[in-house]
């Protein structure tokens, strides 16, 4: 049972599907100004459709998950699940996931949807092709806080909602960029075209600074636009950006001093905490 259990969470890609459910459920959040069960469940319904997602993705990539070492124990390589088993799982995670947005209202499902679609149909594809997937790839981490938002009854024509999904847009390059670093061996194993084809080391490390720099710039356009109204959470957020900014030029131009592989460890951990350090602190706004 618990092995069961277990596999079912790896298809579905809990330890993803819980982050991208938080963003949505930050979307619902900062519409409707107060932190509420319904966001919750907003939050539950895509948790839900970012599991289907990731399991139709394993299914479309199966044959090269099992060429990768990070990939190769998820349960179709393992043969844990059939195709059919795997299938009736999706499904069930698809339904659940579009009743839930269905309780709130049919934009939440459109946009539920559009970030099952986009992933599976154009992102997952265009893996296999370019080297520059991640570009149109961002755009899935940019949906789910629409979803939020639509689910709370805001407007998708709304300048807060753009600017929210533009951070979650940006956010997607430093941790793509990241993971090509420390995996590009088993990526190009797989037959998926990385960007150390074109770039050396270094160079995407500059380039990752550069996109990082820009999303925590991009922070400070919160209190502008009204997203944070609250004079401390302005001051620890532009505080938090200064100290952030700094260290990741520092660290970058560090690496002919440090070992590679423990300098992309920090970057990542560093960088998606600040992340998460933002939704909370936006969460807090709201208490």
């Amino acid at each position: 049972m618990k092995s069961a259990i277990k596999n079912i969470a790896t298809l579905g890609k809990f330890t993803i599907s819980l982050p991208v459910a938080f963003t949505a459920y930050i979307g619902y959040t900062l519409f409707s100004e107060q932190q509420s069960a319904e966001g919750l469940l907003a939050g539950l319904g895509i948790f839900f459709m970012s599991a289907g997602a990731s399991g139709i993705n394993q299914m479309q990539e199966v044959s090269r998950d099992r060429l990768m070492s990070r990939t190769s124990h998820r349960p179709l390589p393992k043969e844990h699940f059939t195709f059919g088993t795997a299938a009736a799982i999706i499904g069930l995670f698809l339904i659940t996931g579009t009743i839930l947005l269905l309780l709130f209202n049919v934009h939440a499902v459109f946009w539920g949807w559009m970030g099952l679609l986009w992933y599976n149909l154009v992102y997952t594809p265009l893996k296999t092709r370019t080297a520059f997937s991640v570009f149109p790839g961002a755009i899935v981490g940019a949906i789910p806080p629409i979803a939020g938002w639509v689910a709370a009854g805001g407007s998708i024509i709304d300048v807060r909602i753009h600017f929210l999904a533009f951070f979650f847009f940006l956010g997607q390059m430093p941790h793509f960029w990241l993971l090509v670093l420390k995996y590009k061996q088993q990526y190009k194993k797989a037959g998926f075209p990385v960007i150390t084809d074109h770039l050396n080391n270094q160079q995407l490390f500059r380039i990752n600074m550069i996109w990082s720099i820009a999303t925590l710039v991009s922070v400070l356009f919160l209190p502008i636009l009204n997203i944070i109204t609250s004079q401390l959470i302005e001051i620890i957020v532009s505080l938090s950006v200064i100290t952030m900014s700094i260290w990741v030029i520092a660290s970058t131009y560090s690496l002919h001093q440090v070992h590679m592989k423990s300098l992309l460890k920090k970057q990542f951990i560093f960088f998606n905490s600040f992340y998460l350090w933002i939704m909370i602190l936006l969460l807090i706004e709201q208490i």
